[in-house]
């Protein structure tokens, strides 16, 4: 519930909220990171324009396990209640996330952040009803938002005929969905979650 309390040794202000980590974060990188995520986030008619949330950048190491309990195959999660988004292994030089090795394990930070940060936005707008949402739509929202997937086309469809049933895939296909079902209704996010399909 209270994960600056696991003694992250950086803490930065930003602009998106508090980033404790645990390596030494540049002003830039910071700065960047900011922009961009604020840049995905603009794309949503539910968030508004300063959406803040308090961040935890970890190195996939005993605070990830920690924190992550049940979900440690994520790139990231939102911790309940508290609204803090807790990534898993942060790499500083190139800012991405990733989680394993191999096709899917591999995203753009503020990607990360732009789709966790997409999590707290449908709950605040719908509540709890929104627990009751398919997943592929709220995931495929997130992705959505966050402009991009771990798969790309080439890989998703090299996935599917090998058969393999990779753990990105209804991502990727729910981003695919959710992208058609706005051009179609004319962007309402509202329509999408309270509207059958």
């Amino acid at each position: 519930m209270a994960p600056q309390l696991l003694a992250f040794p950086y803490s930065y202000e930003s602009g998106i909220g508090t980033i404790r980590s645990e390596q030494p974060l540049s002003p830039q990188l910071i700065a960047d990171l900011e922009t961009q995520t604020r840049e995905r986030l603009a794309t949503s008619p539910i968030a508004s324009e300063n959406e803040r949330r308090p961040i935890f950048l970890t190195d996939g190491g005993w605070r990830w396990g920690w924190l992550a309990n049940s979900s440690r195959g994520a790139f990231a999660l939102t911790r309940p209640l508290t609204r803090a988004v807790v990534v898993n292994r942060v790499e500083t030089r190139d800012a991405t996330v990733r989680k394993g090795k191999g096709v899917g394990g591999k995203r753009r930070l503020a990607a990360v952040l732009a789709h966790e940060f997409t999590h707290g936005l449908i709950r605040r707008r719908y509540g709890l009803a929104s627990v009751t949402f398919p997943q592929w739509k709220v995931e495929g929202y997130c992705d959505h938002v966050a402009g991009e997937s771990s798969l790309t086309a080439k890989d998703a469809a090299r996935l599917e005929a090998a058969g393999t049933a990779h753990p990105a895939l209804p991502y990727y296909h729910g981003r695919q969905r959710v992208a058609a079902i706005l051009a179609a209704n004319g962007g309402s996010v509202d329509r999408l979650f309270t509207q059958d399909d």
